[in-house]
């Protein structure tokens, strides 16, 4: 009888009621893409949404994001190899691309308005700070050459070439 007693206690543990062994506690961003996956998939069909994936939202367009450079044209650049060297504090040549501002050896440049016109291609309204209080406006057009490697900015007629550092 003992016996007995203890495997109905054991089966009782393992029955449905005593444990859900399907749940699973996930994190919220996993659930909602797996969610993503399960309506894609009877939206189009497993087959198609394995081929094609599944639909990334965009993400929504902010200010800061219109006026953002694409990544491929960040970092440094200079005119010389001189002017790559991090240390040399005197390197006219060099300039610094980051988010939405240029910097120069003595001012720096903030994007008011970006045109992407390809991925290698973007024209910028510049707002610049001299120092001292000196302050103008111009237009330059930026583009990557020879794979990422080169820079051309352009503000008519006016042309430099800088090399990634």
């Amino acid at each position: 009888m003992a016996m007995t007693a203890g495997l109905a206690a054991t089966l009782a543990a393992c029955s449905p009621d005593a444990a859900d062994y399907n749940r699973h506690d996930v994190p919220a961003d996993e659930a909602r893409a797996q969610a993503a996956i399960e309506r894609a998939a009877a939206q189009n069909g497993v087959a198609t949404t394995a081929r094609a994936g599944v639909p990334i939202a965009a993400p929504t367009e902010t200010a800061a994001r219109a006026r953002a450079f694409p990544t491929d044209f960040l970092g440094y650049w200079g005119v010389s190899y001189d002017d790559c060297q991090l240390a040399n504090t005197e390197a006219t040549g060099r300039i610094n691309v980051d988010a939405d501002t240029i910097r120069f050896h003595e001012s720096k440049a903030r994007v008011q308005r970006l045109e992407q016109r390809s991925p290698y291609e973007v024209v910028a309204d510049l707002r610049f700070d001299g120092g001292e209080g000196a302050t103008w406006e111009r237009r330059d057009r930026l583009t990557l050459e020879q794979g990422g490697t080169i820079l051309v900015r352009t503000e008519a007629p006016n042309v430099q070439r800088y090399r990634r550092c």
